[in-house]
């Protein structure tokens, strides 16, 4: 992957291609057009950009210390808009994303040739791009600590544990934890509480209800200011990853077999 000095100054380099605006709005539809598709399930009130006359969502992973950004907007220039942006930021780092002045905007001048009304959304984009960058910075930073990291956060880690055991997935008669469907437990220096976690198959029918009760379980563990939970379904649950005891609880003795 090209450095993101290389893929601003690529950007550059293809709307010099043109001289007439035209033309550069037909590039940027043609961005839109091939878009990474958006799952419908994750056009949600959450995910909509504020600030946009047009539709936009967006949404991000943090995979391998590096944000990952899908998006959708059903507005054509606004489509195009959004997938120049995360053409050039996703898979960077927070840091490179939240120290960035995106000021290949400016060269490019694309702010100055688009409507008030779009020129506004562009800014909230920019804005939205960073805020994540800056949010996952505060997940993953020096001051998010694991177990392993701070031994003097481990009893409310357990306890943490313990919350999330009396959490049961709903087809199968073993608990969340021992289930092996959290992925990730982060407890920060504030005390809040960051889960991922996943379930045994993507339609799962209770799977609203889960999460709400594994959020609320958390948060009423003494000590715990605040929970998030995020859910993915990568890498996909396999049966490697029930711990010893949910093996002995389903009479697994070697799921291998």
């Amino acid at each position: 992957m090209n450095t993101l000095e290389e893929a601003k100054k690529a950007v550059i380099e293809d709307f010099s291609m043109y001289d007439e605006w035209l033309d550069k709005y037909e590039y940027l539809i043609e961005l839109g057009k091939n878009l990474e598709p958006y799952p419908e399930e994750n056009k949600t009130d959450d995910k909509l950009i504020k600030g946009c006359q047009s539709r936009v969502w967006l949404d991000s992973k943090l995979e391998d210390g590096k944000i990952c950004f899908k998006a959708d907007s059903d507005a054509i220039i606004t489509k195009g808009i959004i997938s120049l942006l995360i053409s050039v930021y996703s898979g960077r780092t927070p840091e490179e994303i939240a120290g960035d002045d995106f000021g290949f905007i400016g060269e490019i001048g694309l702010k100055e040739n688009l409507s008030p009304t779009r020129a506004n959304g562009l800014v909230s984009m920019i804005d939205r791009i960073k805020e994540l960058a800056t949010e996952s910075i505060s997940k993953a930073g020096d001051e998010v600590l694991t177990a392993e990291d701070a031994k003097e956060l481990a009893p409310l880690y357990d306890n943490v544990v313990m919350a999330l055991k009396q959490v049961y997935d709903p087809e199968i008669p073993v608990n969340i934890y021992d289930l092996g469907l959290i992925y990730e437990l982060i407890i920060n220096k504030k005390h809040e509480a960051f889960i991922k976690m996943t379930f045994t198959a993507p339609t799962c029918p209770m799977a609203d209800e889960v999460l709400a009760e594994v959020k609320a379980n958390v948060a009423d563990v003494p000590g715990i200011t605040a929970c998030e939970v995020e859910l993915t379904f990568e890498p996909p649950w396999d049966q490697s990853m029930l711990s010893e005891e949910a093996r002995l609880e389903l009479g697994l003795d070697d799921i291998s077999k």
